[in-house]
Protein backbone atom coordinates (compact mmCIF):
# COMPACT_ATOMS: atom_id res chain seq x y z
CA UNK A 1 0.00 0.00 0.00
CA UNK A 2 1.26 3.80 -0.83
CA UNK A 3 1.72 5.93 1.51
CA UNK A 4 0.17 9.10 1.19
CA UNK A 5 1.29 12.29 1.75
CA UNK A 6 -0.47 15.35 2.15
CA UNK A 7 2.40 17.87 1.31
CA UNK A 8 1.82 16.60 -1.98
CA UNK A 9 -1.94 17.59 -1.98
CA UNK A 10 -1.47 21.08 -0.83
CA UNK A 11 -2.32 20.15 2.97
CA UNK A 12 -1.53 21.99 5.17
CA UNK A 13 -1.28 21.24 8.93
CA UNK A 14 -2.80 22.71 11.98
CA UNK A 15 -1.45 23.29 15.03
CA UNK A 16 -4.46 23.37 18.27
CA UNK A 17 -4.67 27.07 18.29
CA UNK A 18 -5.67 27.13 14.72
CA UNK A 19 -7.77 23.87 15.04
CA UNK A 20 -9.80 25.69 17.93
CA UNK A 21 -10.54 28.72 15.38
CA UNK A 22 -11.75 26.89 12.27
CA UNK A 23 -15.58 26.21 12.62
CA UNK A 24 -15.62 27.31 16.57
CA UNK A 25 -14.17 23.93 17.08
CA UNK A 26 -12.13 23.36 20.19
CA UNK A 27 -12.69 20.80 23.12
CA UNK A 28 -14.29 23.05 25.36
CA UNK A 29 -16.91 24.07 22.17
CA UNK A 30 -17.44 20.26 21.87
CA UNK A 31 -18.05 19.16 25.24
CA UNK A 32 -20.62 21.82 26.48
CA UNK A 33 -22.51 21.19 23.13
CA UNK A 34 -22.49 17.28 23.34
CA UNK A 35 -23.70 18.05 26.95
CA UNK A 36 -26.91 19.96 26.37
CA UNK A 37 -27.33 17.96 23.33
CA UNK A 38 -27.64 14.68 25.46
CA UNK A 39 -29.25 17.08 28.34
CA UNK A 40 -31.85 18.27 25.46
CA UNK A 41 -32.50 14.37 24.37
CA UNK A 42 -33.32 12.91 27.87
CA UNK A 43 -35.32 15.67 28.42
CA UNK A 44 -37.51 15.07 25.28
CA UNK A 45 -37.02 11.06 26.09
CA UNK A 46 -38.59 11.72 29.59
CA UNK A 47 -41.34 14.45 28.81
CA UNK A 48 -42.62 11.95 25.57
CA UNK A 49 -42.89 9.00 28.14
CA UNK A 50 -44.57 10.56 30.73
CA UNK A 51 -47.23 11.92 28.65
CA UNK A 52 -47.57 9.04 26.73
CA UNK A 53 -48.30 7.42 30.51
CA UNK A 54 -50.35 10.08 31.70
CA UNK A 55 -52.92 9.92 28.73
CA UNK A 56 -52.78 5.92 28.83
CA UNK A 57 -53.54 5.83 32.78
CA UNK A 58 -56.07 8.33 32.48
CA UNK A 59 -57.93 6.97 29.31
CA UNK A 60 -58.37 3.67 31.78
CA UNK A 61 -59.79 5.91 34.80
CA UNK A 62 -62.28 7.21 32.17
CA UNK A 63 -63.38 4.14 31.15
CA UNK A 64 -63.27 2.57 34.45
CA UNK A 65 -65.19 5.39 35.83
CA UNK A 66 -68.26 5.47 32.83
CA UNK A 67 -68.57 2.02 33.08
Amino acid sequence: MKKLELKNLNVQEMNSAEMSKVNGGGILNDLVFNTVATVGATVNILATNTLTFLGYTLNKLVGIITS
